[in-house]
């Protein structure tokens, strides 16, 4: 067989009949699509937060901060004079408000300027969109000029400070990261930057700065740090390596992981349509494979055959799914980075994400079409002539039950290979569950359809497998839609939970400059006040088990650990020389109770037991915690910046807010209140729900492509049938109906089974210890209702078609088949 007639003949085999190969030309694209989408969203959002946090880091290796407000640059002199230095950058932070002549704005709004000595330096990468770097000029962010309604040239006037041109606009950037509304102005600082000698001159702070940033020739030298430490013992001053760590400011692993579940899930649903496919072309021609085989074909011959036409449905679908999963990505992108607080521009990573989806949907159609092939190749030349062997179908069947409730069994294993075994048990009994629902079905249906409603439940039973099949991918994806709607449920019932008892107090203020006894007195004489107290905290370097840098804040206990002002569950205190981990900074780190952690103190690098893991909801439960007394003796850090409050049961914590930031306006950096913190994470997980819900309906309308293309299958071998019973009185209107009938069936079928599915799911990841999201059992029926009308819907919108063919076969050519 000439090669070019190889490809002809495969092509015509695979289009043959056009309108299968069309419905699963379409679920091999719908396919690649989303697992294209998915993979390019993945590797686009972590680019996009670490990229956030690179810029923040600039190309600086270390810098140098004080447990006080502000230091002379003088003592650091000798540092920056080190052969090993290349670049520094000064800084110096200060609070102070901004006079904004808008309606919805305050009279004085709250803005902390940052004055950099270099402001186009290499260790401050700033995203400029508008103006330029160059000059004294003020430099401010892009939200910042929406809402204050300046641009290139507009001058901003700060209270008792001066007047400043504007010069430059920026993106968003973690150095100027501002409120995007007045709203979240009342809490949150604006931030803006300008030329520190400026600021230095304004706010009479000559040669003072906040901390500074050190570059070195020799990047990779660890020793530098034990050196720094050593010159700086017994000052105020300490050392941190400069970090990127982006797990600090995004909670964001398990969207990850709904990345790669909707990428298997719905590869495994194409997959599956493509197996009914190839295995039906394949059963429909063994005779044909046989008679080819007298002829002189060799078993590779037919399984090339076969082979080719597989690679072309594959090749045909990736090429049309690459390009548009690619546009997809970047609409879900945008997105998904819409939900998060402030707003962040991306750059598409799509290069080796698409090579991958490109691989994968290549190979994945010719890896789940292997059986087939190997039917083909298998097919003995006598087959024509050879009838099936019924007892051996039996014994397999059996067999097939046996290890499918075995599986099922399995599934209570507390290990994530549990849910594996589920899956594949519940597949394999399905041929034996569609049956039974078929029969419990059977009155519903008739009553709805009357007698062709009757044959529809008859007919399910002709091609049991690829029935039960096609259900049972639209069971695992309804399954799959109310286990995360359960998830996305559970975690902001359990945060608000945890952000009570874990916040300390009612509301947090944040300090720029230590607070002294005076300020805290004048707090606590507040009618709204019940009380105050405060934690001491400070960001430190660590390493993991891997010897890999990260960062984190490092907290005191309160002053007072009462249960009103607890930062933590799980241990009740803290012991010398010892460490309390947040959960996600303990799972990170990858050690085990009572080893050691390396971290950088303001004392010097130092060993702490880890005595526990603990739930907070500082930082998201990436921090560590250590007792007062640790703090103020071995880190000599007796200053306080954050306190806490908790409001009296008469007082108004919103009007509280506003008399603080009127009496403390130039040295608050953040209030936080308590409500806030939840309504912020309900906030992202509604958005975040948002997008999981319009993620799963794709799926689910992917399995509905299946059950289009399983009943298109079942009605073009059954055409003599259909001209039969046409020919005894059967309307075109009672054969679609007969063949809609089918279609309730595999769908109803499908979403029962997938609730209690989802339901079980649920069930066994609420009595699970490993598991990594431990939920309680909550029943998500708002996704429950969501399933049952997106399957019953889009099972009736995939039967439209495939009626409508069956309706149009022509009487006298189905009768002569027949």
């Amino acid at each position: 067989m000439a090669m070019l007639n190889i490809w002809l003949v495969s092509w015509r085999n695979l289009t043959k009949n056009k309108r299968r190969f069309f419905f699963t030309l379409i679920a091999v694209i719908l396919g690649i699509l989303l697992t294209t989408s998915m993979l390019v969203a993945n590797n686009t959002v972590k680019d996009t937060f670490r990229y956030y946090e690179e810029i923040y880091a600039g190309d600086a290796d270390y810098w140098i901060l004080s447990k006080n407000y502000s230091f002379s640059e003088d003592e650091v002199e000798e540092i920056k004079q080190q052969s090993i230095v290349s670049d520094s950058l000064s800084v110096l932070d200060k609070q102070t408000l901004v006079e904004i002549d808008q309606p919805e704005a305050p009279a004085e709004t709250s803005v902390r300027v940052t004055g950099v000595s270099d402001l186009e330096s290499n260790l401050l990468k700033l995203p400029l969109t508008k103006g330029s770097l160059k000059g004294n000029g003020l430099i401010i962010p892009e939200n910042a000029a929406k809402l204050w309604d300046k641009d290139i040239g507009d001058t901003v006037t700060f209270k008792g400070l001066g007047e400043i041109e504007v010069t430059g606009i920026v993106g968003f950037t973690s150095w100027l990261a501002s409120p995007n509304n007045w709203e979240d102005a009342e809490g949150r600082s604006f931030r803006v930057m300008m030329d520190l000698a400026t600021l230095q001159d304004w706010t009479n702070r000559d040669n003072q700065i906040s901390y500074i940033r050190l570059q070195h020739k020799d990047r990779d030298n660890e020793n530098w740090l034990s050196n720094y430490q050593e010159l700086l013992q017994g000052t105020p001053l300490y050392v941190q390596p400069v970090v990127i760590d982006d797990l600090r400011n995004n909670d964001v692993e398990g969207l990850y992981s709904v990345f790669y579940l909707v990428s298997i899930l719905s590869l495994f649903i194409s997959g599956f349509i493509i197996f009914n496919m190839i295995y039906s072309s394949v059963i429909e021609r063994k005779k044909e494979f046989s008679i080819m085989k007298s002829l002189g074909y060799t078993n590779f011959n037919v399984f090339k055959l076969v082979f080719i036409e597989v690679f072309l449905l594959s090749l045909l679908g990736t090429a049309i799914a690459l390009p548009i999963g690619v546009l997809f990505a970047d609409l879900f992108v945008e997105m998904l980075l819409g939900i998060f607080q402030d707003t962040m521009v991306y750059t598409l990573n799509w290069k080796s994400a698409t090579i991958l989806s490109g691989l994968i949907g290549l190979l994945f159609p010719i890896i789940i079409s292997g059986i087939p092939m190997y039917i083909a190749f298998k097919t003995p030349i006598i087959y024509a002539m050879r009838n099936s062997n019924k007892n051996s179908r039996f014994r397999v069947r059996i067999l097939r039950y046996l290890l499918g409730i075995t599986f099922i069994l399995l599934s209570f294993v507390d290990n994530y290979l549990g849910y594996i075994f589920l899956l594949f048990g519940v597949v394999l009994i399905y041929p034996a569950v569609i049956k039974a629902l078929a029969k419990v079905l059977a009155a519903l249906i008739e009553k709805i359809l009357g007698y062709p409603g009757r044959l529809s439940v008859s007919n399910i039973k002709v091609n049991t497998n690829r029935n039960a099949n096609t259900s049972a991918m639209l069971a695992i994806s309804i399954a799959v839609v109310i286990f995360l709607g359960s998830a996305l449920e559970s975690i902001p019932s359990g945060f608000e939970k945890e952000i009570r008892q874990t916040f300390g107090g009612d509301i947090q203020v944040q300090f720029e400059e230590p607070v002294n006894e005076e300020t805290i007195n004048k707090i606590n004489s507040y009618t709204e006040v019940e009380s105050v107290e405060w934690f001491r905290e400070t960001m430190v370097t660590w390493k993991t088990i891997e010897n890999e840098f990260k960062e984190f804040y490092l907290m005191s206990t309160p002053s007072k650990n009462t249960e009103e002002y607890q930062l933590f569950e799980g241990q009740d205190n803290v012991t010398s020389n010892s460490i309390l981990l947040g959960e996600r900074a303990f799972d990170e780190w990858g050690g085990e109770v009572n080893d050691s952690i390396t971290i950088n103190t303001p004392s010097g690098t130092r060993e702490y037991q880890v005595s526990g893991k603990v739930n907070t909801s500082q930082d998201g439960g990436y921090v560590g915690f250590i007792s007062e007394n640790e703090f103020k003796e071995s880190f000599n850090w007796n200053d306080i910046n954050t306190i806490m409050i908790s409001v009296s049961d008469s007082g108004n914590p919103y009007e509280l807010r506003e008399k603080l930031n009127s009496d403390f306006a130039t040295y608050i950096s953040t209030i936080t209140l308590v409500e806030d913190q939840i309504e912020s994470s309900q906030s992202s997980f509604d958005g975040m729900n948002e997008v999981m819900q319009f993620l799963l309906i794709i799926v689910i309308a992917l399995s509905s492509i299946g059950i289009s293309n399983t009943l298109l299958m079942n009605t073009m071998e059954r055409i003599g049938e259909i001209g039969t019973i046409r020919a005894i009185g059967f309307t075109t209107k009672q054969v679609r109906t007969m063949i809609i009938g089918e279609g309730l069936i595999v769908g109803i079928a499908g979403i029962i089974m997938g609730v209690l599915l989802g339901i079980f799911v649920i069930y066994l990841n609420s009595i699970s210890n490993a598991s990594a999201m431990h939920m309680p059992f909550i029943i998500p029926w708002s996704n429950i209702v969501l399933a049952i009308t997106a399957g019953i819907f889009l099972s009736l919108i995939a039967s439209i078609i495939p009626s409508y063919i069956a309706a149009k076969i022509n009487l006298l050519s189905a009768l002569k088949e027949n």
